[in-house]
């Protein structure tokens, strides 16, 4: 089994209700995520080798931390990105523990944490439960104004321990959610003002591929094709027989099911249909909810896609 090798600007992709799916779906869903990912890069001009190691995607990428970031957390499918950087380049906790708090900037103060450890690849000498308590030993040993607290502490010490290095999760950055667009078939969209907008881009954050059609304010396409690079491509499907066909629509937002049926493109031989349905998905969103999904669309990274993402579960 190849070792885990990490740049020095390097990403590991977090999965949500992607990561729950059977196998074969799974893999299916990942590999649109992989090509909607690809495509993005190549629009924005954005240099990354893509990795599949030990079961985790890995980005890395020369280009700014920012740039990367940005291009990254509006991947439809990914529910946070963990920014990993190479900590140092052997395994001795003294030596892991010196290297993480020359790089914090409240040595000397009192504050509490908590040291995690994944390790990848063979180690003889420790594993995870072993190395994570000898680097919090030598954490105390190099800075009395630290103590332990396992349940919520002030700092989190994420590391990942290689055969001959150890890495550190520096930051989680949220991610789009969601699934991966275009692996729920097609909805025919016509979009003209901002609700169009907010209702078309959570139908495609279930996984569905928008087609927009008739009158559509094209700067909105923009925004959503940030998401979705294929968007406005229809999918395609096997027939009875297994040949490639191109698969009908099967949902409307922001027109009529008389407007959208020349553009549904169902098979008149087709053995089954499915009912085209008219979409609402806003209905029963409040102002505040929506000013809230649009600051998340401008920027997934920092903004939640709701307001209270808890209070339903006291309800």
């Amino acid at each position: 089994m190849r070792p885990i090798t990490l740049a020095q600007n390097s990403w590991i992709l977090r999965f949500g209700e992607l990561g729950l799916k059977s196998r074969p779906v799974r893999r299916a869903f990942q590999k649109a995520l992989r090509r909607n990912l690809e495509q993005l890069a190549i629009n924005s001009n954005t240099p990354i080798i893509h990795e599949l190691i030990r079961q985790q995607e890995i980005i890395s990428s020369s280009a700014p931390i920012a740039v990367v970031e940005d291009l990254l957390c509006h991947i439809l499918g990914v529910v946070a990105i963990d920014r990993v950087v190479v900590l140092c380049e052997e395994v001795t906790p003294s030596v892991v523990a010196k290297a993480y708090l020359s790089r914090d900037d409240n040595e000397g103060k009192a504050r509490t944490f908590g040291v995690r450890v994944r390790r990848v690849g063979e180690n003889k000498e420790w594993n995870s439960q072993t190395f994570a308590g000898a680097v919090g030993a030598a954490m105390l040993g190099e800075d009395d104004s630290l103590s332990v607290n396992l349940r919520e502490p002030d700092m989190w010490v994420k590391l990942i321990m290689e055969s001959d290095r150890v890495s550190l999760v520096e930051a989680r950055i949220n991610g789009a959610g969601g699934l991966p667009a275009g692996v729920q078939g097609d909805v025919l969209v016509q979009i003209k003002n901002r609700d169009d907008l907010l209702g078309a881009f959570l139908i495609m954050r279930r996984g569905t591929r928008l087609i927009p059609v008739l009158d559509c304010d094209e700067q909105y396409i923009e925004i959503l094709s940030k998401f979705d690079p294929f968007i406005g491509s229809r999918s395609h499907a096997k027939d009875e027989v297994g040949r490639k066909i191109q698969r009908p629509a099967w949902g409307v937002l922001g027109l009529t099911k008389e407007q959208a049926a020349p553009f549904v493109q169902k098979r008149e031989d087709a053995v089954k249909t499915t009912p085209l349905s008219t979409l609402e998905p806003l209905c029963g969103w409040s102002e505040e909810e929506k000013v809230a999904l649009l600051n998340h669309m401008e920027k997934p990274s920092i903004n939640l896609s709701h307001p209270d993402l808890i209070s339903w579960i006291d309800s």
